[in-house]
């Protein structure tokens, strides 16, 4: 496929990378000589120094034979002109990154399509959500969705009074029924991540990761995950558009909100713009300004621009007895050690919720999605079984599996089916794949 990318920053230049690695044809269209130029030596692809809004630059960059137009520089004007130019004189499919969704599209009459984008991927609306996610289920660190199947992944942490400590993982799941009807896909001790059978043992700080229908992972987490705590403070750590929509959101649910937010003119804003939400001009890195909070019981959710000032707000948290500590980073590179960071209970990217987002317009063939798991270096891979293959009509517990993937669950005609050894895999079933990196070739051979 041709791919034309406008914006070689480090959203850019990670989704042209991941696409030269599938072989794609890639270009990449970036303003600044310097990135242009480190592009250029970094990525098998041609970098072109320009503005995605010339139109003598697209046809530089060969426009009118893309297949696939990707704007995502850092300026929402630019990706939005850029998409109406590429409309205009190529049959490109236009996908379009926008922070600030409701400044151009919350009028109904503002659609989408009548700026030549095809799709919209709304940063800040993804992390908003996925924020919403984990405060909706807060013994939950993670949650992966497949929503059109209707199926997803959570992340939870063993406590203590979880009641199959130092048991077998056969024994926990005879225990009751509903343990038939999710999976455990991996299981994470200490910084090792295996793909558990049912002799592994699970002990207190395990992450388990299990995929199921999303009403019935509910019902597994209040039925051996749940906290008895109950949020009272939700803190919000940062008054920008994340943490004011998210504020709002909460104020809706009941909830008591503090924003602390170090500008004194945004202060003002907020205290104009928001009702029944306590404003704190002060910093989240201030041991001062936190012990003056009752922080006991509170969600806490750190959405500064500043990574480090997120980081440190987040371990403070904790220190003063929040019950949660939620983490954004925009340094996706950093993500995966700051997860790693006892004190913070969740680490999130909108960079990397944005890649995954993105990239599953970009898939050839049966490869419906690839989304990395956080926290662990693994991915789930979504496969439309369209042809036939040598596992076809199979008892899955005939097949021999690589050792680092486990197949989630199958989804056949709308219905959800978790997997167990007598069930086969059918023409036309949608198959969610965990894989770990060292089987991730094996894999693709398998379902080729």
């Amino acid at each position: 496929m041709n791919i034309l990318i406008v914006g070689g920053g480090e959203l850019g230049s990670l989704i042209a990378e991941q696409l030269v690695h599938e072989n794609h044809n890639i270009t990449v269209i970036e303003k600044s000589e310097k990135q242009a130029k480190r592009l250029s030596n970094s990525l098998d692809a041609l970098v072109i120094t320009g503005s995605g809004t010339n139109v003598s630059v697209l046809l530089k960059a060969n426009v009118e034979k893309a297949n696939l137009f990707l704007a995502l520089s850092n300026n929402d004007n630019v990706n939005i002109v850029s998409c109406g130019l590429v409309k205009k004189i190529s049959q490109a499919t236009t996908i379009a990154k926008v922070e600030n969704y409701n400044h151009y599209f919350l009028n109904p009459l503002n659609n989408p399509a009548d700026f030549g984008i095809d799709e919209i991927v709304a940063t800040k609306q993804l992390s908003i959500n996925k924020i919403v996610d984990l405060i909706s289920e807060p013994a939950a660190m993670e949650h992966i969705h497949f929503i059109r199947e209707n199926v997803k992944i959570i992340g939870t942490v063993i406590s203590e009074d979880f009641s199959g400590n130092g048991m077998m993982l056969k024994d926990i799941t005879r225990q009751n029924k509903i343990w038939q009807k999710v999976r455990i896909i991996a299981v994470k001790k200490d910084h090792e991540v295996a793909i558990p059978d049912g002799n592994d043992i699970l002990h207190t700080g395990d992450k388990l990761y299990i995929i199921g229908k999303s009403n019935t992972l509910k019902e597994v987490i209040n039925l051996y995950f749940a906290s008895r705590v109950k949020i009272r403070n939700v803190i919000i750590i940062g008054g920008n558009r994340i943490g004011r929509e998210f504020a709002k959101i909460q104020v809706k649910n009941g909830k008591k909100v503090i924003i602390i937010e170090e500008d004194e003119k945004v202060c003002a804003r907020l205290s104009e713009e928001l009702d029944n939400v306590l404003i704190i001009h002060g910093s989240g890195t201030n041991q001062t300004v936190l012990s003056d909070l009752d922080m006991e019981n509170s969600f806490v959710v750190c959405v500064t621009e500043n990574d480090e000032h997120n980081i440190i707000s987040a371990v403070l948290a904790k220190k003063n007895n929040a019950y949660k500590a939620i983490c954004n980073i925009s340094n996706i590179a950093i993500s995966s050690i700051i997860s790693q960071v006892q004190e913070i209970d969740s680490v999130f990217s909108t960079e990397s919720l944005a890649l995954a987002e993105i990239m599953k317009y970009c898939r050839k063939g049966d490869i419906l999605s690839i989304t990395p798991v956080p926290y662990i270096d693994a991915e789930t891979i979504k496969i439309k079984i369209s042809e036939k293959i040598s596992i076809l009509g199979k008892p899955l517990n005939e097949v021999k599996f690589p050792k680092g993937m486990i197949i989630g669950a199958i989804i056949r005609s709308n219905h959800v089916i978790i997997p167990h050894g007598d069930d086969e895999i059918q023409l036309n079933d949608i198959v969610i794949i965990f894989v770990l990196p060292e089987s991730k070739k094996q894999v693709e051979k398998i379902f080729a």
